[in-house]
């Protein structure tokens, strides 16, 4: 009995003590997000200030806001449609989710005609497959 007690109250101060870094841990990081988003207040104030700068005006001008930031000078996103569904085929993800499946290759490919149709004949044959197993039972399980 006095090992399970014991065993019960080291585990509650285990518990209690790691909670307590955890929250330490969360202001550390909170104050961090604070300080970053006080350098995007500082640059959104300026640009709220200034309607017409640009990105090289401020580059010149008070290139002190721009500290700290990652300046992308592309214009290409990672989220542009793909062409194929990944992993499987459209067939396949209308074959095993069906309407789902339909749905997500629908918006994934952003409308291609053939991977749609491709999904929506497999969710008919999905569906007829599993319509006719639920009237054909072979081997007499339900």
């Amino acid at each position: 009995m006095k090992t399970k007690i014991s065993l019960l109250l080291l585990l509650f101060f285990v518990t209690v003590i790691s909670s307590f870094a955890v929250t330490a841990e969360l202001q550390y990081q909170a104050k961090k997000i604070d300080n970053e988003f006080a350098k995007v207040e500082a640059l959104e104030k300026y640009l709220s200030e200034h309607p017409e700068a640009t990105l090289e005006s401020v580059k010149q001008t008070n290139p002190e806001l721009l500290e700290g930031f990652e300046l992308i000078e592309t214009t290409e996103t990672n989220l542009s449609p793909m062409k194929e569904m990944p992993i499987v085929g459209g067939f396949w993800w209308g074959c095993c989710l069906g309407i789902v499946g339909l749905g997500l290759v629908y918006i994934i490919t952003d409308n291609d005609r053939d991977q749609v149709k491709q999904a929506l004949w497999g969710c008919i044959i999905a569906t007829l497959i599993w319509g006719i197993g639920g009237f054909w039972d072979p081997f007499g399980w339900f």
